[in-house]
């Protein structure tokens, strides 16, 4: 999650999910993250010819697996999280291992689905409306032939969501230049992705700007938020797919705010987006390293902080949130390993986990 990482420094000095057909677009959401769209027939093998089904892998073989088994059996749905981007990117060959393994994935139990891009056309690559449609076409009908019934989940920041230009003037003209910049994560481009039936859910980030320059408009960075996402309600992105936020809240060694700046952050970041139609909330990241720091969401110690202590109150009331995990980051002795796993348990009902395609 390239800009929730970069959101780290801005806000507190990361990121990190297909079976319906192209034109299908998914069902009403559920309260749960588990797979909520209509599933489509798996594909029928051609008279005359096997259909060869391969196996699940083994947990015991595959540290990946191992991670999203265990949290399975703690309750916790798995979306298997990739930059599948930067796969198609590199050409036929690399996009196709990166299918082949999701597909293995996929039949792994407690899968939801895939988060297939982190940030889509927002400085990954995809610098048009129609390169990064024929990307999402791709993916979904790859995906659909290995993974019949299971979802994608697109990652996207909005930045002229942030720029609020419906208020006009200073702020009109703010959105102007990021869409300038980015012309394939503009809201006209996501809608499109969207009314193409190409995204079962949605991540989505409202690029928020700094307290500074909202304080200059005459409001908060609160107020701002609830402009943004009371717009996009108004757009019926509801309808189009299941909606989700999105925000990068972990510091090195663990979240630093205060209580004060915890209840702010929730407020905002998880409250006003679920009161607006967001069905679950995406809360970058459990560890990662980060610019030569590990940045996390708990101290080494997994010492609880205020930010900590709102996650798992929201959780007990029915939100739904998300985080990011990855094997490389977890303990290596099996106590330490299965306490992380209980704890993610208590404060998240979805985690995207690492797929392992590079």
């Amino acid at each position: 999650m390239k800009t929730a990482a970069l959101m780290i420094c801005l806000v507190l000095s990361i990121a990190g999910c297909s079976g319906n057909q192209a034109d299908s677009g998914p069902s009403a959401a559920s309260p749960g993250l588990a797979n909520t769209a209509t599933p489509s027939e798996p594909p029928r093998p051609t008279p005359g010819t096997t259909q060869v089904v391969s196996p699940a892998p083994n947990p015991a073989d595959d540290k990946y697996v191992a991670l999203a088994d265990a949290l399975h059996r703690r309750g916790v749905a798995v979306w298997w999280e990739t930059d599948l981007v930067a796969r198609w990117l590199e050409g036929d060959a690399a996009f196709r291992q990166a299918i082949t393994r999701l597909g293995e994935l996929g039949k792994v139990p407690g899968t939801a689905g895939f988060k297939i891009s982190d940030e889509i056309g927002y400085g990954d690559g995809l610098g048009s409306i129609p390169q990064a449609t024929d990307f999402l076409r791709q993916a979904r009908e790859a995906l659909a032939k290995v993974a019949p019934g299971k979802q994608i989940l697109v990652d996207a920041v909005v930045p002229e969501l942030g720029c609020l230009p419906w208020r006009g003037g200073n702020q009109e003209g703010c959105a102007q230049r990021v869409r300038s910049k980015y012309p394939a994560a503009t809201a006209a481009a996501v809608e499109s992705y969207l009314r193409a039936g190409l995204i079962d859910r949605l991540d989505l980030s409202t690029g928020l700007l700094e307290d500074s320059t909202y304080a200059k408009w005459g409001l908060t960075r609160r107020e701002a938020q609830t402009d943004a996402w009371n717009r996009v309600r108004a757009q019926g992105w509801e309808s189009l797919t299941i909606l989700q936020s999105r925000k990068a809240l972990a510091d090195a060694d663990g979240y630093q705010g205060t209580a004060g700046q915890a209840g702010d952050d929730a407020a905002t970041y998880i409250d006003v987006p679920v009161g607006a139609g967001a069905k679950a909330v995406d809360i970058w990241t459990w560890r990662q390293p980060y610019q030569g720091r590990t940045v996390s969401l708990l101290a080494p110690d997994l010492s609880a902080n205020p930010l900590w202590s709102s996650l798992v109150q929201r959780h007990r009331s029915g939100v739904q949130l998300i985080t990011h995990m990855t094997p490389s980051t977890m303990p290596g002795d099996s106590a330490g390993y299965n306490r992380e796993c209980d704890l993610a348990a208590t404060a998240f009902t979805a985690i995207f986990v690492a797929a392992g395609t590079g």
